[in-house]
């Protein structure tokens, strides 16, 4: 994208004159030092020329940089889309340059003894114009993609701030508490060694919890520990009509997550869908190079709605820590999602 300073031709109009104008000058100063005779301001029309020269220079670099933002954007690669620019616009400036000169020296003014220093100085200042122009194009988009830069972390600042604050919430969810204590309660008289395994992987859970409620990333391992625990007390709870089903490729253990992204899902799973004996519910952990799928059978609540803040949370917390994206899908019968792993 040409910065916005070029894109409006009367920016261009006043930009090219001035530099025009100045290139001019700096022209006759270094004449005036090599020629003690020489007069400065003695043609005033060379200015006028000058500026119009300025003003085509300028037009040359927008129009130049207008037919490269569609094969080298400046997204693409900002040393690579200045080095193109400066070479188109620098072989078509030189070449319009040596026919202006060209046709003064050898058609306007014949006679004329032509001293190759001098007009070396000139097409020194021309091509430092050129690097000058070029180089305010290609700060303006540092300047702006800094900018940019700045707000696209202070939104992911946001962003997580809002995701650990969904963090805590689950940490001091009364619902997961107050169910997983009714259920121990009934186990404790009819099952006393389930009991007491569910005893241990609860204190697992919420141990888990809290040594990682600040951590960015965890192995991939400790995250299937943990969704081993809290998937064995979802299966208590429910009595068998969740039937959770792991596929984990032990290579894959050690690359990185975010911390209880699993556990987000499965407890999107629960919430959303159906769960009893005539409709059980299926929830699949899976891996396929380098992504974790979780996927479960569609089977909606008819009055739950949702609002998407658990997976939109998710997605915004893997877009800080990574540019490949959370996949969802939803098919007929399925509800798909892929986390990158780290």
């Amino acid at each position: 994208m040409i910065p916005y300073i070029y894109s409006k031709w009367y920016y261009r109009l006043i930009t090219g004159t001035l530099l025009g104008i100045m290139t001019w000058l700096a022209n006759e100063v270094l004449l005036s030092v090599r020629y003690r005779y020489f007069l400065m301001f003695s043609q005033p029309l060379n200015y006028f020329y000058a500026a119009i020269f300025g003003i085509f220079i300028l037009e040359t670099v927008y129009l130049s940089g207008k037919q490269l933002d569609e094969s080298q954007p400046w997204d693409k690669g900002p040393l690579m889309r200045f080095l193109f620019q400066m070479l188109g616009s620098l072989l078509i400036a030189l070449f319009w340059v040596g026919l202006i000169r060209f046709c003064i020296n050898s058609i306007l003014f014949p006679a004329k003894l032509v001293i190759f220093s001098d007009e070396l100085i000139l097409l020194t200042l021309a091509i430092t114009l050129l690097l000058l122009i070029n180089l305010a194009e290609l700060g303006f988009y540092l300047n702006e993609k800094y900018r940019s830069s700045l707000a696209e972390v202070e939104r992911f600042r946001k962003e997580n701030a809002e995701y650990q604050f969904e963090m805590l919430k689950l940490q001091l969810n009364p619902h997961f508490l107050f169910n997983s204590l009714n259920t121990l309660s009934s186990l404790v008289h009819n099952d006393p060694a389930n009991a007491a395994e569910f005893i241990r992987r609860l204190s697992d859970v919420y141990r888990y919890v809290l040594e990682n409620r600040n951590k960015e990333l965890v192995l991939l391992r400790e995250e299937m520990e943990f969704i081993r625990s809290y998937s064995f007390l979802q299966s208590l709870r429910f009595q068998g009509m969740i039937d959770f089903r792991f596929d984990i490729g032990e290579e894959l253990l050690d690359r990185k997550v975010a911390p209880m992204t699993l556990q987000l899902l499965i407890e999107n799973a629960v919430k959303h869908n159906i769960v009893s004996s005539k409709q059980p519910l299926t929830v699949v952990i899976s891996s396929e190079k380098d992504n974790l799928i979780v996927e479960n059978n569609l089977q909606f609540k008819e009055e739950m709605t949702g609002t998407g803040v658990g997976l939109k949370n998710i997605s915004s917390r893997y877009a800080f820590l990574t540019d490949r994206k959370v996949e969802i899908i939803r098919e007929d019968n399925l509800f798909k999602v892929v986390v990158p792993l780290i």
